[in-house]
């Protein structure tokens, strides 16, 4: 019985500390709403003028949001009721193409981050620390808290091995953030990056982004042929992928726009061949810089930037799930646990995304505007008192 009680005086913690964070958060919103007008309105949606936004990236943003929801869904009941050759196959190949949302985060992150001018480096670091860090953070204590080994020894014991864990990568609890590390680390030498390509030449571009998927082919191609190779670029996978971003958002690769359809096209119908004749199709498609997820995320990119004039502007739905996409991203493998146990829809994939994509949107604004606004209002405030010393 001493394991349960102090689970429930552990638990009993949290709670305060959660509702320490609403009365918290509530006073500094009525405090920020008293300054800003618009403070209450950009919590719903934030600014989605156009002029003031990528359009075409948010969409790509939200797409790709919805396809990791979509392939979680569909991957826990895939094989439930498939037994027939051809269903089965059209399943696997839909959750493979689907997969391209890996590609299409890290992708959309580099044509945000490399095209921007920051100036200060410490600028920049602070941004994405406070953008994107700090809510990573937040979310990764609600998978810490669902799983229950690391609070038996006490809260602060629980605190500290958590934050070892997550210092070595993704919990079992939370296999989906593994993109999240990738992002955080690509930041890193983002800046450097941006630097180095600005300066290049149309010609130069056209010939990285060449090399990136020469070589990805070698590195994928050849030992799924029996001819494995140990010959790569210096930049790793997805930092290949990261810098491809940077070339697709860029004004060259729109004059190879067809070129790529095609290729993206071919892609896509050799991501269904290669489910359908191939038992290692994993390890072709799902393999890091992958170069059929390349090329169909690059053909998105293309094709969204070729429509963006009539892309229509977000309505407040849309434009809610743009804002707080990052954040269904961290929180939505939660809540499908809490959705296949609490309903039980392995069974019915549609509904299960439905579900999940409703109360992840519901949970990421609740979330965000109580927890992460108070953590990230916190090192605001620290970040100005140390600017003033």
């Amino acid at each position: 019985m001493e394991p349960n009680g102090k689970e429930q005086k552990n638990m009993g913690k949290l709670q305060l500390m959660f509702l320490a964070f609403i009365i918290i958060s509530l006073c500094l919103h009525i405090t920020a709403g008293r300054k800003d007008r618009e403070h209450f309105k950009n919590l719903l949606s934030g600014n989605t003028e156009r002029g003031k936004r990528i359009l075409y990236l948010d969409y790509i943003r939200l797409i790709a949001t919805l396809f990791v929801i979509l392939v979680h869904c569909l991957d826990s009941s895939a094989f439930s009721h498939t037994k027939t050759l051809f269903p089965r196959i059209a399943i696997q190949s839909l959750i493979a193409v689907l997969f391209v949302c890996n590609t299409l985060f890290i992708m959309n992150s580099g044509a945000l981050i490399l095209n921007r001018r920051e100036g200060c480096l410490a600028r920049f670091y602070y941004k994405r620390f406070i953008q994107v860090a700090l809510p990573f953070f937040c979310y990764y204590g609600i998978y810490i808290l669902l799983s229950s080994q690391y609070f038996t020894s006490g809260f602060f014991n629980g605190i500290l091995r958590a934050g070892k864990d997550m210092m070595a990568g993704p919990i079992d609890w939370a296999p989906h953030l593994w993109v999240i590390y990738v992002i955080l680390s690509l930041y890193i030498l983002a800046p450097f990056f941006s630097i180095l390509l600005k300066h290049l030449p149309d010609g130069l571009l056209h010939g990285l982004a060449a090399l990136i998927l020469i070589f990805r082919c070698i590195g994928v191609y050849l030992p799924a042929a029996g001819l494995p190779v140990n010959f790569q670029l210096m930049i790793s996978p997805w930092e290949g992928v990261f810098l491809l971003g940077y070339y697709f958002a860029h004004p060259a690769s729109f004059s190879r726009r067809r070129l790529f359809f095609c290729l993206g096209g071919i892609s896509l119908i050799g991501t269904v061949l290669c489910v359908a004749f191939r038992e290692d199709y994993k390890a072709i498609l799902l393999a890091e810089g992958a170069p059929m997820m390349i090329l169909l995320a690059g053909a998105i990119f293309l094709l969204l930037r070729s429509l963006e004039s009539r892309l229509p502007a977000p309505g407040r739905i849309m434009g809610f799930l743009i804002r707080y996409s990052y954040s269904v991203l961290l929180v939505h493998w939660a809540v499908l646990y809490f959705v296949h146990e609490r309903f039980g829809t392995t069974q019915n994939p549609v509904l299960t995304f439905f579900l999940v994509l409703v109360c992840s949107a519901a949970a990421a604004f609740l979330f965000d505007q109580t927890v992460v606004y108070c953590v990230q209002s916190f090192f605001k405030a620290l970040a100005r008192l140390v600017r003033r010393k």
